[in-house]
């Protein structure tokens, strides 16, 4: 998880499929041995293919926070002007999902946008006064809203 370093950039394979890569840059706390705390990012190349990747380049845009799931893969070559070897990890990406920010922005409720829930008209649906298919309202488990601690939710909901 963690927040997208630049627009997605959308291409378009000889075959049709449709090819995304982004960027993603992944904050680690750890102790900085002096009784403190300190942060330290690491940054990830994305791939992201097919509906999965066209939904992704739609939905997200630099400095939203991603949770992504895939395969990483180190590519190597020697930088031509310097001589020196060099390196990057890309994540393949299989799952993405939304995380933070609110419904007006397309998280929340609006789930993977073609990512695990394979849904990728949420942001368009509520702009339209929609909701996602796929996704329930509080309306749709009972209850007025309040109280039971679920606001609304029944307590047996198993997530």
């Amino acid at each position: 998880m963690g927040n997208l370093t630049r627009d997605p950039e959308v291409r378009q394979a000889q075959s049709g499929t449709f090819v995304v890569n982004a960027g993603i840059a992944v904050n680690e706390r750890m102790p900085d041995g002096q009784g403190g705390w300190k942060e330290e990012a690491s940054f990830f190349d994305l791939v992201i293919f097919g509906k999965r990747g066209e939904a992704f380049a739609r939905f997200l845009k630099k400095g939203r926070p991603v949770l992504v799931e895939g395969t990483l893969r180190q590519g190597r070559w020697q930088d031509k002007e310097t001589g020196q070897n060099r390196s990057k990890i890309e994540i393949i990406v299989d799952n993405w999902e939304f995380v933070g920010g609110g419904r007006e922005e397309g998280g929340g409720n609006a789930g993977g946008g073609g990512g695990q829930y394979g849904n990728s008209g949420g942001r368009q649906q509520q702009e339209a006064g929609g909701t996602s298919p796929g996704f329930p309202e509080r309306s749709d488990f009972g209850g007025q809203g309040g109280g039971g601690g679920g606001g609304g939710f029944p307590d047996d909901v198993p997530f």
